[in-house]
């Protein structure tokens, strides 16, 4: 007799199939002529595995873009894939029971009677293709508006966080899927410790309870930097995991009689570092749901493209003095590590998987600890030994001083620091700012930009690739030093100013989340700057409803007018799972030193006019006689 855990017992009726993947990062390096068209590659065999085996649905885990703004190029090459794999004749099995306005804002595709979609795909938003702009739009609004995507989890109040779960059924199969698109790991991680993210759930039907979320998940990412798995509610079933890139798959099976949730972490389809994480294999998986029994099995990609990394403590290594007599130290290196790439190559001849479509060239990544400063040379010039044999030839090796490093580690000695000291040890752009700035002696720290406000502004840039995002950021930060200024009626000293500028800049340090985000949001250009205040922006918070979020609960009453088929059997009620009472946040309002009617009399020439008589009189200092 077969085991009802065995899928050789469950009825395909019955079973709901879904083919999961994440951070596929279309775009990455899409303009190099050697690794622009990987993402793309990975992300085809991704869609034709779902052809392959017949599923219910693709679930991806956040980042289907690399960057915020993708070139009409990649969206081109996105849309050609999904209408070639996901477009068909073939009828879709799962009905839909939730409110469809509510969970994706819109009609979902494959219930669209202008759209013949036979895979649909279920996507929430990462950090790399979240929401920008005023409007908040992200690419996947775009791909939802087209009908190519089924958009959810968008959500956008960040003093509460309420998920309304997709309900869908195949036959006897129930599927409660919870979506949360990428918020700040800090901002999230405070929420669920105070008790302010609630998930919905009918308790009076048996649902196989999935999450997908997009956040960190290893611990060393620094404090309160991370989501706690013990934070989680206990009574889901799976979680796909999005955001880490490294590839955690194992074939596993479930019951719903288990005492723990299980986690599935497909990683990345494609490299987008040179990191030892990204080395290891990459895969999709397939994840057969019948009641409350799963089964995960893992689908390792056949066209991605090989990569080895090696790391090598040059202390611990064999040189080989015997055969270098008369070579100085530098080339006696360089020749060892030829070696050792050589070898890399080899290895990664080995593990060709014999798709037509796999690249040829592998990445090698060789992390290098040297002792002496004549064991270093020229990087660039040792990787082209390597050019047209490796495909990231120019940055084949990372050279990392041994001594310093183990001063900072196991003596604590704190030294100056430069950027490519504080990499190696750093998870994001963010804290490798703050490292950085952290290390700078005292007559170089910043004087008037606040650390943690330029740092938050450097890593959205980097991730979403927007260039108004820092120049908006400088923009209202100059703008609020002005109007401090002027509200403040400070002295034409330049001490003083200082001084105020200071004051300012801690000020916007301790600000809390929702604060930081008005602030770093510059004023409209026709706006007067000098009607400006500490009250009017420096502490202004924006104006949130906590049960709701932007475009989804605005629209959840719409539901009763009953409209697609995924609604014939009536609306399902849901309870929270935590039912916490929203708290306003107050707004203080600062003693204010001078009426506003004097500071809004005073214009920008009142500060040149400070620097003016500060250069005349320090002219006037000068003893011109001899």
């Amino acid at each position: 007799m077969v085991a009802e855990s065995e899928p050789g017992a469950w009825s395909s009726e019955d079973t709901l199939r879904v083919l999961i993947a994440s951070d596929i990062h279309l775009g990455y390096l899409e303009k190099d002529a050697v690794r622009g068209e990987d993402s793309f590659i990975a992300f085809e065999e991704v869609l034709s595995q779902a052809v392959q085996y017949d599923v219910d649905l693709v679930l991806l885990g956040g980042d289907l873009f690399h960057e915020a703004k993708p070139s009409p190029s990649c969206m081109f090459k996105c849309t050609e894939i999904v209408r070639k794999y996901c477009f068909g004749d073939k009828p879709v099995s799962v009905e839909l029971l939730s409110d469809q306005l509510t969970n994706f804002s819109r009609t979902v595709n494959y219930e669209d009677p202008n759209l013949n979609v036979s895979y649909p795909i279920l996507s929430i938003h990462g950090n790399h293709d979240d929401p920008v702009g005023q409007d908040g739009i992200s690419s996947l609004d775009i791909l939802s508006t087209g009908g190519l995507v089924n958009y959810f989890g968008k959500w956008t109040d960040y003093t509460h966080v309420r998920i309304s779960p997709v309900l869908l059924q195949k036959g006897e199969t129930k599927l409660a899927l919870y979506g949360l698109s990428h918020l700040k790991d800090q901002r999230l991680s405070r929420l669920f410790q105070e008790k302010k993210v609630e998930m919905l759930r009918d308790e009076q039907h048996d649902w196989f309870n999935l999450l997908v979320l997009h956040q960190n998940r290893a611990e060393d990412r620094g404090v309160g930097n991370y989501i706690k798995e013990e934070d989680l509610p206990k009574f889901l079933d799976l979680i796909l995991w999005g955001h880490e890139h490294d590839c955690e798959l194992i074939e596993m099976k479930g019951k719903q009689d288990k005492e723990h949730f299980r986690v599935v972490q497909p990683g990345s389809t494609v490299a987008t570092s040179l990191a030892a994480g990204e080395s290891r294999p990459k895969h999709s998986a397939l994840l057969q749901i019948h009641k409350n029994n799963f089964i995960l099995t893992p689908l390792a990609l056949k066209t991605v493209r090989p990569f080895i990394f090696k790391t090598i403590v040059l202390s611990d290594e064999d040189l080989g003095e015997k055969n270098f007599e008369g070579v100085n130290e530098s080339e006696k290196v360089q020749e060892f590590l030829k070696q050792k790439v050589h070898d890399a190559i080899a290895e990664a001849e080995s593990q060709r998987s014999g798709d037509p479509k796999q690249p040829l060239l592998p990445l090698v990544r060789l992390s290098v600890f040297y002792e002496r400063e004549d064991q270093t040379f020229n990087r660039i010039r040792f990787g082209q030994n390597f050019h047209g044999v490796v495909a990231n030839s120019n940055d084949i090796l990372l050279l990392k001083k041994e001594r310093k490093a183990r001063e900072r580690r196991e003596k604590g000695v704190k030294i100056e620091m430069t950027v490519a000291d504080v990499t190696e040890d750093v998870a994001d752009v963010e804290a490798l700012l703050r490292a950085y700035y952290e290390g700078l002696p005292a007559e170089r720290q910043l004087s008037s930009l606040p650390v943690r406000f330029m740092t938050e502004a450097v890593r959205d840039f980097t991730v979403k690739q927007n260039g108004e995002i820092l120049s908006n950021a400088l923009e209202a930060h100059r703008r609020r030093c002005i109007a401090t200024l002027l509200e403040s009626n400070t002295e034409t000293e330049i001490e003083a100013i200082t001084d105020r500028l200071a004051a300012l800049r801690d000020e916007v340090d301790a600000a809390d989340d929702a604060q930081l985000a008005a602030m770093r949001a510059a004023p409209a250009p026709d706006q007067d700057i000098t009607e400006l205040s500490s009250e009017d922006e420096a502490l202004r918070v924006p104006d949130v409803e906590v049960t709701r979020g932007r475009g989804r609960g605005s629209r959840g009453g719409r539901g009763s007018r009953g409209r697609g088929r995924g609604r014939g059997r009536g609306k399902v009620e849901l309870d929270p799972v935590v039912v916490i009472t929203p708290v306003s946040t107050p707004v203080v309002t600062p003693e204010r030193r001078t009426p506003r009617r004097t500071a809004a009399q005073k214009t920008n020439t009142w500060l040149q006019s400070i620097a003016a008589k500060r250069r005349r009189r320090d002219s006037s200092d000068i003893d011109d006689s001899d």
